[in-house]
C-alpha cells in the first residue's frame, strides 16, 4: 500500500521539475562548440564578401578609365565621381574627390577598405592633377584588416594580391621600368 503523505521528493509518480547542474553545463558546452566554429566561420566569409566587392570597383573603375581614354585619347582627367554620386545627408559620401580616394563597403562610416586612383607614371599623382602623364594608370585597394588581401590592378595588366599592404609597389622610379610594379614579396595573382 502506498502511503500518502509521502514528501513531493519522494513521492514515486512525481517529477521534479528544472535541469541539473550537469545538464546545464553539457548544453552549455555544446552551445559554446557551435559558436566556436560559427564565429569565425561567418567572419571568414564577410572578409570574403567585401574583398569580392573591393575586386568588382576595381574592375567597374578600369573599365570606366578605359572608357575615359577612348574619349581624350590619354586618361588624364579622370575624376570617378560621376559613379559615386554624394548621397541624401544621413547617409555617407564613399568617394572622396580631392584624393580621388573610394571607401568599402559603400556608404558605411567603417570603412574596410581604401581603393585609390593613380597615375601610372612616375611619382604617382592623381590624374585629376595638371601634371599627370595619363599613359597609365594604378589602382590600390588597401585593407584595413590585416586578415584580408590588399589588391593592385594596373593598366599593364598587373593584378595581384598581398597580405602585406606595404609591399605593394605602385612607384618603381624612373630607372626601373613599369613592369616592375608589383605586389612584393608573398604576393599572389587574383
Amino acid at each position: 500500500m502506498i502511503n500518502v503523505n509521502l514528501p513531493a521528493f519522494q513521492h514515486p509518480n512525481k517529477f521534479n521539475r528544472g535541469f541539473t547542474l550537469i545538464e546545464l553545463m553539457i548544453v552549455l558546452v555544446i552551445v559554446s562548440v557551435f559558436v566556436a566554429i560559427a564565429i569565425p566561420s561567418y567572419q571568414y566569409f564577410t572578409r570574403r564578401a567585401v574583398a569580392a566587392q573591393a575586386q568588382q570597383e576595381m574592375y567597374k573603375i578600369a573599365e570606366q578609365l578605359e572608357r575615359h581614354k577612348l574619349k581624350n585619347f590619354t586618361y588624364r582627367g579622370f575624376n570617378a565621381r560621376y559613379l559615386y554620386p554624394q548621397p541624401p545627408s544621413p547617409r555617407v559620401d564613399s568617394f572622396v574627390v580631392i584624393t580621388q580616394t573610394l571607401s568599402l563597403p559603400l556608404e558605411s562610416s567603417s570603412p574596410q577598405y581604401t581603393l585609390r586612383i593613380k597615375d601610372g607614371g612616375s611619382a604617382n599623382p592623381l590624374l585629376t592633377d595638371a601634371g599627370a602623364l595619363g599613359q597609365s594608370w594604378v589602382i590600390t585597394a588597401t585593407s584595413s584588416e590585416i586578415k584580408n588581401f590588399s589588391y593592385l590592378l594596373t593598366s599593364t595588366g598587373v593584378k595581384c594580391k598581398t597580405l602585406t599592404p606595404a609591399n605593394i609597389n605602385i612607384n618603381p622610379g624612373t630607372s626601373t621600368p613599369p613592369n616592375k610594379v608589383n605586389c612584393g614579396v608573398g604576393s599572389e595573382d587574383w
